[in-house]
């Protein structure tokens, strides 16, 4: 394994000092060397920054900026990264302590690949997980056209791609990690790792709990129409935008939007007819009215 690979992982904070400290030790309790950490504080009104400055003797970077948002925060922290590799962690989740030899072992050995992700844990507010996801082999058709995000929490990629893109899109704020993997894509294949060596934290002030404001709700229309407008063969963009539209529908649904949630999932049903065929489809606006709900009693039944 390449050990003299840096890696620069950067963790973006907002009001997350309950959990930061979890995740900054996950970083620092990696069994490879070479890892740059920066944390950068977005404009915290809690105690996130005070937390991180406690790592500053242990090697972590901590900065701290007015409110910019997690897209231009992280792109902060990718251009001052010294890494040939790079990865984000959100301030609530963690990494498991083989994840980075893990993912760097991956990347060495296919040179034909820009980015690697990795199976994962959901776990509760305490860090009692909850079950495993397995994250899907990769497939461009899975992702450009059905809008299956495979990569997750863990995911690293190669710095040429930071480069290459310019980052996420500051102007997003639902999907800014899907529409960057969409552009990502363009420069290289995508690699799954099959070992959960993450942990995606279920919390209340998660963004499987938040009421989600209609225009952030249809941000997907918006991603998808600009991704296909680059394309010269629009082989697949009816099924795509169907399938955005179903997205919008779940996030009006998992809001309290009734009516918005029905219109576009007819919608989307209208563009696309085949869709109404899938249960998932079905399964997916269900889970969005009920969605608040089902993860209260999943992280109560976690306590039991």
């Amino acid at each position: 394994m390449p050990q003299e690979l840096l890696v620069t992982i950067v963790t973006p904070v907002y009001n997350q000092a309950e959990y930061l400290a979890a995740t900054i030790e996950s970083v620092l309790g990696q069994d490879y060397p070479h890892i740059e950490y920066i944390v950068i504080d977005d404009g915290s009104s809690d105690d996130s920054l005070a937390v991180a400055q406690r790592y500053m003797d242990r090697g972590v970077t901590v900065l701290s900026q007015a409110n910019s948002g997690q897209a231009a925060t992280l792109n902060r922290g990718w251009t001052l990264a010294k890494g040939q590799l790079l990865a984000y962690l959100s301030s609530d989740d963690c990494l498991c302590p083989t994840a980075v030899s893990s993912m760097v072992a991956a990347l060495a050995a296919r040179p034909d690949v820009s980015v690697a992700y990795c199976d994962f844990w959901l776990i509760d507010a305490a860090g009692r997980r909850l079950r495993e996801v397995r994250a899907e082999e990769f497939s461009a058709q899975r992702l450009c056209v059905d809008l299956v995000c495979q990569p997750g929490p863990g995911a690293f990629f190669r710095r040429a791609v930071f480069d290459q893109t310019g980052g996420w899109n500051v102007a997003l704020r639902q999907v800014p990690d899907f529409e960057f993997w969409l552009r990502a894509v363009q420069l290289g294949g995508f690699c799954r790792v099959p070992q959960a060596l993450a942990e995606y934290r279920l919390h209340e002030g998660s963004a499987s709990f938040r009421v989600i404001p209609e225009t952030r709700a249809e941000e997907i229309l918006g991603v998808m129409r600009e991704f296909w407008a680059r394309h010269v063969t629009r082989d697949g963009a009816d099924t795509s935008m169907a399938r955005a539209l179903s997205i919008a529908a779940k996030n009006h649904a998992q809001s309290g939007r009734v009516l918005p949630a029905l219109r576009r999932f007819r919608q989307a049903l209208a563009l696309h007819p085949r869709l109404a065929l899938e249960p998932g489809i079905w399964r997916q606006l269900l889970v969005g009215f009920a969605r608040r709900s089902y993860y209260k009693l999943k992280l109560l039944g976690s306590r039991a």
